[in-house]
């Protein structure tokens, strides 16, 4: 990777702080975040996981809210008839796709039994990546869970200190590992079931892991912390229960900073990212080709020596999928905690109101905590470019 010229370490530091703050109060209240709209109150949490992740796999360049309204509630219709009835996964599946006509264009979507409609953008691709998943998962011991398959990644290499990033490339392969757009279910069993053919794998993935995987590392993030971080150990009780809590210690240790930033196009947006790194990096010397993932991967491997960074990681930096719409876009420089005003004209400490710094940056409900918040020295104050015009 190119080495990256820090020019100013000090507000490079400050940078990280204040993306970390804004994180912890995205995932500290589960207001803030967004729940599939499952069909049925009595799913297993194992369900609830295969549907988010499945939910993702078709969450790619429309509104979010459709696929966690209308997706999520075919797919976790989909995984309650996956999981008990028994049916070849082609055939569940089939029953909740179809071939419409579109002004006289052949087109597919994804249905409920009761009507419910969702066509992904990519629905022809999103259906291999489905199958294959169904597929794999349908081998006798995973059981048609896709916690059975996790589980049984973190067991085979619970002592490897890249433990994380094994079950990432686990979960990759039994998603997206396609040939030629089509599922390949024989292929990736091989795989799993190959030590080296795995570590190959494990390789190639490693040198990749910032490139096009933008859905993968918003699931492991969320197996890490928020909402679907409690239903995630919960399901790791349901099919392990004799040692669910030495496998959920040993996942919540698994270190935050392997894993990388979901790259969209709201932390690559040069409105932001050149604006707010303009005085503290060079930015004439990253390559076109560099996204915001490796440059801000870059950036950490190069200071994460730092005590002064405290608990920040690089895929914090996903708080920008709210920050950049509702202050970049919008040009709200004077109440941004980048701006040439800093916090000046928002922060009004009261512990029993709710925090405008949060509100007005990201949209984030929280309650304000007044003592020994770094957000009341202002310390990201003028380091943005945009807000000193």
């Amino acid at each position: 990777m190119t080495k990256l010229k820090i020019k100013d370490e000090t507000a490079l530091i400050k940078i990280f702080k204040t993306i970390s703050w804004l994180d912890c109060r995205r995932w500290n209240v589960g207001e803030n975040y967004n729940y599939v709209n499952f069909s049925k109150s009595d799913l297993t949490n194992c369900e609830k996981i295969l549907t988010h992740w499945i939910c993702y796999i078709t969450d790619r360049q429309m509104p979010f809210e459709i696929v966690w309204d209308k997706g999520g509630y075919i797919f976790s219709e989909l995984i309650y008839e996956y999981s008990r009835n028994g049916l070849p996964p082609n055939q569940i599946l089939d029953n909740h796709y179809e071939e419409y006509d579109d002004k006289g264009k052949k087109r597919f979507r994804f249905k409920s039994n009761n009507g419910i409609i969702f066509a992904s953008r990519y629905v022809t691709d999103d259906y291999q990546n489905i199958l294959q998943t169904l597929q794999v998962l349908s081998e006798q011991k995973y059981n048609r869970n896709i916690i059975t398959y996790i589980v049984n990644i973190v067991e085979k290499f619970q002592d490897k200190n890249d433990l994380l990033i094994r079950v990432a490339c686990g979960l990759h392969l039994l998603t997206y590992q396609l040939k030629n757009k089509k599922a390949n279910p024989q292929e990736i069993n091989t795989i799993l079931t190959d030590d080296g053919k795995f570590e190959k794998k494990l390789t190639e993935f490693k040198q990749t892991s910032t490139k096009g995987k933008k859905r993968l590392w918003c699931c492991i993030r969320d197996y890490k912390k928020g909402i679907y971080h409690q239903i995630f150990c919960d399901a790791i009780k349901e099919v392990a229960s004799n040692n669910a809590v030495d496998l959920i210690n040993k996942w919540n240790n698994l270190p935050m900073d392997q894993i990388e930033l979901p790259g969209d196009v709201w932390n690559n947006s040069p409105l932001f990212r050149d604006n707010l790194f303009a005085n503290v990096i060079d930015i004439g010397s990253i390559p076109k080709t560099l996204s915001m993932p490796d440059i801000v991967r870059e950036l950490y491997d190069q200071l994460k020596g730092n005590k002064d960074i405290n608990d920040f990681y690089p895929e914090q930096f996903d708080i920008t999928f709210d920050f950049v719409p509702r202050m970049c876009n919008k040009g709200l420089c004077n109440v941004c905690p980048f701006g040439k005003d800093g916090i000046k004209y928002t922060c009004i400490p009261t512990k029993d109101k709710y925090c405008p710094i949060a509100f007005f940056s990201c949209g984030y409900i929280t309650k304000c905590s007044k003592e020994n918040c770094i957000m009341k020295e202002d310390i990201s104050k003028g380091i943005c470019k945009g807000g000193l015009k």
